[in-house]
Parts: structure tokens; sequence; C-alpha cells
């Protein structure tokens, strides 16, 4: 099991009710799994499509600045002292 560092931005730190904490877990899979036991399924309506139980659309998860979608997905595997970051959509005009 690895340490990580989980950030949370915008409406997700809302839910979370903080801006970071430290996590144990092997990939990103188990990541969501600690969230879900932390945070309740109230935290995982916001960060998760409730049909597929991934990310929504356009909801984006980085290990060290880098989109899992370019790593292993949710298989990515962790290590002490990895930096996660959960974003939502980012709009504008």
């Amino acid at each position: 099991m690895a340490t990580v560092t989980v950030k949370f931005y915008a409406g997700i730190r809302e839910a979370a009710g903080m801006r970071s904490k430290e996590f144990e877990a092997e990939d990103i899979s188990g990541l969501l799994s600690s969230l879900r036991e932390k945070f309740g399924d109230e935290f995982m309506d916001v960060l998760l499509d409730e049909e597929t139980g991934e990310l929504k659309r356009f909801y984006s998860c980085m290990v060290n600045g880098k989109r899992i979608e370019l790593l292993d997905g949710y298989d990515t595997a962790l290590e002490d002292g990895d930096r996660v970051a959960f974003f939502p959509p980012v709009g504008g005009g």
C-alpha cells in the first residue's frame, strides 16, 4: 500500500469538506474505494457516474500531474508520496 496525498478542487472539495487528505491505496480503483469509505455515497455521487461507476464526464483524475487516461486508467499503480488530484469540469467564457 502506498500513502498518497489526494487534493480536491471546486465542487469536489465542497463535497469532501477539505482541500486534501492522505490515503493508503495500491491503485486508483482502490483509492476510489477508500474515498467511498471515508466520505460516503453522497460524495461519490458528486464524483462518479452512477451508471458506469467511473468518473463523471469531463471530470479528471491526475497522478503527479498526468491524467490517468494517459497512464493505466483506474489500474494506475500508486507509490508513496504520489499526489492525486480530482477536478470537476472547468467552464468559462
